[in-house]
């Protein structure tokens, strides 16, 4: 997946592996992306629903289908979030096929900014998002689970744009930082420590080269230091640098 560098933005992340699929001899069904283009930059990350036989080609396309609908979206200056959202839905849809929508099913968690500054953070099913402001405060999205406690929506399951959690601002601002992460990880994060785990990413691995960067993080988080979590582990990062 590509790393950029633009106009002091830069963007990474990784994914690894759980334990629980390596043991089962399943593969990683976490994806994320980022990029860049002359409408600005994004990072998205997507996980696949674990009981769906489709999970992990569901999380890919996910990440494909945020890429290409923010392409046609933010050639348009008047359309809102909403078709944005919308958009992605269409897409997904028409991705997975052959294989049905529900056994595809997954999240999927992603921030833009524009080519002219504008932020837009979105999320749909469990997961991270969080932004660390220049001096050390944090803004997050909080998904609200409905149902039982072990029960998330994402792509596949949810019908409505009302089902996406998401925080549009005017500008993202020099040295803000915002995290994206799958619950393999998200789940272990201390919430009083969420600002202190995205400055030890800007510190210890944003200065790396790309290919460096990305081995370092894959070693990082396969040993996340809750040694039990089962699931797959996936981040990515979107840095405005001083």
């Amino acid at each position: 997946m590509a790393e950029t560098c633009s106009n002091k933005l830069i963007s990474f992340g990784a994914s690894v592996t759980g334990s629980q699929h390596k043991r089962d001899r399943r593969p990683n069904e976490d994806a994320w992306m980022g990029g860049q283009s002359k409408f600005g930059s994004f990072i998205v990350i997507s996980d696949g629903l674990g009981s769906k036989p489709n999970a992990r080609q569901g999380a890919k396309v996910a990440c494909r289908a945020v890429k290409d609908a923010l392409r046609h979206w933010g050639n348009s200056l008047d359309a809102t979030p909403t078709l944005l959202l919308r958009l992605i839905h269409i897409l997904w849809n028409l991705y997975v096929l052959p294989a049905s929508e529900n056994d595809s099913a997954t999240t999927c968690l992603f921030v833009f900014v524009s080519s002219e500054g504008k932020l837009v953070m979105a999320q749909l099913g469990d997961g991270l998002v969080a932004m660390r402001k220049a001096d050390g405060t944090l803004h997050r999205l909080d998904f609200e689970r409905t149902g039982f406690s072990n029960q998330t929506t994402g792509l596949g399951i949810s019908r409505s744009t009302q089902d996406w959690q998401t925080l549009t601002l005017p500008v993202l601002e020099t040295g803000d930082a915002i995290l994206l992460a799958t619950d393999g990880i998200a789940e272990d994060l201390q919430s009083d420590r969420l600002s202190d785990f995205i400055a030890m990413l800007l510190t210890d691995f944003a200065p790396m080269p790309p290919y460096q960067r990305w081995q370092a993080l894959c070693r990082e988080l396969r040993e996340f230091p809750v040694p039990n979590h089962l699931d797959d582990k996936t981040l990515a990062v979107l840095w405005k640098q001083p």
